[in-house]
């Protein structure tokens, strides 16, 4: 029989895909019994030890008996990874030897324990990965495969449209492809027009989508990424104003040493990727210092208007405050040639 590890940071997207995978494998049974007589679900993500405990020994129980109304039963485990090394101990033995008759589906929303991992290993568990990656051609191509498997195709036009609308919110995926099939079955491809309507709000972004969009002085880009941060209910202003603070803060330490390379910056900002040091040394050598000061009072001002200091309303006041760093991120060059972009120095005497 089979054992299927299902892992994400979303607790959606894994609840829907162990939703998926058992109604596969039930499906799959040539038994006509009733799904209740075939299938438990039990739940290791309790609040109380006693009570995970209970559950994976109970699911271990099930899954080790043969099922009195078929050859096969399905057994899950919900969020095995909130449970502890001790706690999954039944668990961990009963991968040393599976039962024949049962199919076994786990799922994890965080990092399980080495001793766990090992134990489903060994017994040839199949995982499958439900988090989205973040490399936006890797994105296309995952989200080309989720409606590949429900029969959709897409034109280019209306595949972008769905990926920037939902943003970080790639939970609310499977609903959308379960309304577009029920509305247009999978005979023809589906334009942007065909999908717009079903869109609703947009999801929420990353932060690094709205402090690209600032440092581009691309401002209507920007704005809308502010407008989805705080409407999506993901971000507070006050958050929103915590992220511009750390990237502006990473922009001054850049301000005084010789930084010359990528990882000159990467080493001073503490960032982890040669490509994050080329973007903010890029930045820096475009604002330089004076433009970086003006910056940071810009945020100075607008965090006192956040808490009082003006009655324009939140939204408005980080509005103004994203449009005037964007006019800053269009118009303003280096204001002195840093040491890394020098050519000359004046010779000592």
């Amino acid at each position: 029989m089979t054992i299927h590890l299902i892992t994400g940071s979303d607790p959606r997207l894994v609840s829907d895909k162990v939703s998926e995978i058992t109604r596969e494998l039930i499906k799959s049974m040539s038994t006509e019994e009733s799904r209740s007589t075939i299938l438990e679900t039990h739940d290791a993500g309790a609040p109380s030890s006693q009570e995970r405990e209970d559950a994976i020994r109970k699911a271990v129980a099930s899954a080790e008996t043969m099922s009195l109304f078929g050859e096969e039963r399905v057994v899950v485990i919900r969020e095995i990874s909130e449970a502890t090394v001790a706690e999954l101990s039944s668990l961990v033995s009963y991968l040393e030897q599976p039962s024949d008759s049962t199919h076994l589906v786990l799922s994890a929303s965080k990092k399980l324990a080495k001793s766990v991992s090992d134990a489903l290993n060994r017994a040839g568990a199949t995982v499958m990965a439900t988090t989205p990656p973040a490399r936006r051609q890797e994105l296309v191509t995952w989200f080309l495969e989720r409606f590949g498997e429900s029969g959709l195709t897409l034109e280019l036009s209306a595949l972008n449209m769905i990926i920037d609308w939902l943003g970080e919110d790639q939970a609310r995926l499977p609903g959308l492809i379960d309304v577009l099939v029920s509305t247009y079955g999978t005979s023809r491809k589906l334009k942007s027009e065909d999908v717009e309507a079903f869109l609703g709000d947009a999801g929420s972004v990353k932060p690094w989508d709205l402090t690209d969009a600032i440092d581009e002085g691309n401002a209507p880009r920007a704005l809308e990424m502010l407008r989805r941060m705080i409407r999506s209910g993901e971000s507070h202003p006050l958050q929103i104003m915590a992220i511009l603070n750390t990237h502006y803060t990473k922009l001054m330490r850049l301000d005084g040493p010789e930084v010359r390379t990528a990882n000159d910056a990467l080493a001073l900002i503490g960032g982890k990727s040669e490509f994050q040091g080329k973007k903010y040394l890029s930045q820096y050598r475009r604002l330089g210092g004076q433009g970086i000061s003006q910056a940071v009072q810009l945020l100075a001002r607008a965090d006192i208007d956040l808490r009082g200091g003006k009655d324009l309303g939140e939204e408005l006041t980080m509005e103004i405050l994203i449009a005037r760093l964007c006019r800053m991120g269009a118009g303003a060059r280096t204001n002195r040639p840093t040491k890394s972009t020098s050519t000359t120095s004046p010779k000592r005497r």
